[in-house]
């Protein structure tokens, strides 16, 4: 397999997941949609629709009820978990392999629950990064379809212990806080050096700010990246699972 991917995940299962997938579709662009059985927030997807989607991209795993898993009792946090998978593979009649942290939220014991569950891995919202991890139980993203400032992106790697993305956003995205600036300077990185240059979104903030044209942009640059192969989230860790076996 080449050394350089680009994979892309969205979170939530809103229903304008629809509007982002077809213009992945148009761009030949593979992704990860990771849908909670129910959001308290905004809507779901209804079941038809998760399974009209699934015929086209990965369906990954984001709890049953969209809550931080961060204080919930092991017990309890399982039920969320183990709940979310069991849905996901009745729903689709497909393997669910693919987790995502909602809001990026977890504690000590929470990896030990999704392995345990039958995932091989799992999302955080570790920003700027594109190395496999050590554990796949926290693989990194690279750059959230999102502006943050320079403050909250050094402040949450902080407190995340996140000291290689700290530094990866002095050095490598040289402090951008435009999130379309931001991900050229990981597609960049990548290019050049390897890895994995791996953008999330929310279609439904997507929406908000108004921001399809420029995520069209964007799909636009990384299929015109011919030495970058676009892969699921899945796929990554199928290929981790595969190197440390």
């Amino acid at each position: 397999m080449p050394d350089r991917f680009v994979t892309i995940s969205v979170d939530d299962g809103h229903v304008t997941d629809h509007r982002t997938a077809e213009m992945l579709h148009n761009y030949g662009l593979r992704a990860t949609f990771y849908v909670p059985t129910k959001n308290p927030e905004r809507p779901v997807m209804s079941p038809s629709q998760i399974r009209q989607l699934s015929d086209a991209f990965e369906i990954g795993a984001h709890t049953t009820n969209h809550v931080s898993l961060t204080g919930l009792p092991d017990s309890e946090a399982w039920e969320e978990i183990s709940g979310s998978k069991k849905w996901l593979e009745d729903t689709t009649g497909k393997r669910a392999v693919s987790f995502c942290y909602p809001r990026g939220k977890f504690n000590s014991s929470t990896p030990r629950l999704i392995e345990k569950a039958g995932f091989l891995g799992a999302r955080t919202c570790f920003f700027n990064l594109h190395s496999f991890p050590s554990n796949p139980y926290l693989w990194g993203v690279s750059t959230h379809a999102y502006p943050h400032s320079k403050t909250i992106q050094l402040r949450h790697a902080v407190l995340e212990g996140n000291y290689e993305g700290m530094w990866n956003f002095i050095r490598i995205y040289k402090g951008a806080t435009d999130w379309q600036r931001h991900f050229l300077y990981a597609l960049d990185q990548v290019e050049r050096n390897g890895g994995i240059a791996h953008l999330y979104l929310h279609s439904w903030e997507i929406d908000e700010m108004n921001q399809w044209e420029r995520l069209r942009i964007i799909f636009g640059w990384i299929s015109e990246r011919k030495n970058i192969t676009s892969v699921t989230n899945g796929k990554l860790f199928e290929l981790w699972k595969g190197n440390h076996e």
